[in-house]
């Protein structure tokens, strides 16, 4: 089996309007993982979606943060500005992200197991192609042209899911690709060289 397989249930999609602007609104959005988790917190999707005002047929960037919250930030900057221009935009809460942690992940993180690490980005990839089931089923998507915005762990997960999933048109990749085991080894923080025996 595939890490990546799943089962495409058209699992419900759970919008809620939590703001609105002249030129977009943004809903909060809560989902089902497509297939079990080994904590229900993890198996817990949510999201932002940024609908752009007076648009009938929108393209769709899916924004993946990196690790920690406050890698959210740009994306949410990014989905106004792409709204301000007519494009849809969807930024998914990832599990390096504290709301889908338990409180034992979010106090070893990020010195996670390889089991969980694996678990995350089968979580990740998997989320993002559930996003793109969703977005064939609205009629003002336009799903002839989706897209990734990827920073950091959402650049790797960007392109993986690109690799997989030919539904992606296009994807930018923001600050990945470097060697983050060499990285932590010579991090300015003395507790995380310590984890290497630095």
């Amino acid at each position: 089996m595939d890490l990546y397989d799943y089962t495409c249930n058209n699992d419900p999609f759970n919008l809620k309007l939590v703001k609105s602007s002249r030129t977009w609104q943004r809903y909060s959005v809560a989902f089902p993982t497509a297939f079990p988790t080994t904590y229900p917190i993890l198996g817990a999707g949510h999201g932002d979606y940024f609908q752009p005002s007076g648009v009938k047929s929108t393209p769709l960037v899916i924004l993946l943060h990196g690790i920690g919250d406050h890698s959210v930030i740009p994306c949410k900057f990014l989905a106004r500005a792409l709204a301000n221009y007519g494009i849809a935009s969807f930024i998914l809460y990832l599990p390096v992200h504290t709301r889908r942690m338990t409180p034992d992940m979010k106090r070893r993180f990020p010195y996670l197991t390889d089991e969980e690490w694996a678990e995350a980005y089968r979580i990740s990839v998997v989320n993002v192609r559930q996003i793109i089931d969703w977005a064939e089923r609205q009629a003002n998507i336009d799903n002839r042209h989706i897209g990734l915005i990827g920073i950091s762990f959402g650049g790797f997960i960007s392109a993986i899911t690109m690799g997989i999933d030919k539904r992606v048109k296009s994807s930018v990749l923001i600050v990945m690709g470097g060697n983050s085991a060499k990285i932590s080894q010579v991090s300015r923080r003395r507790s995380t060289r310590q984890r290497y025996g630095l």
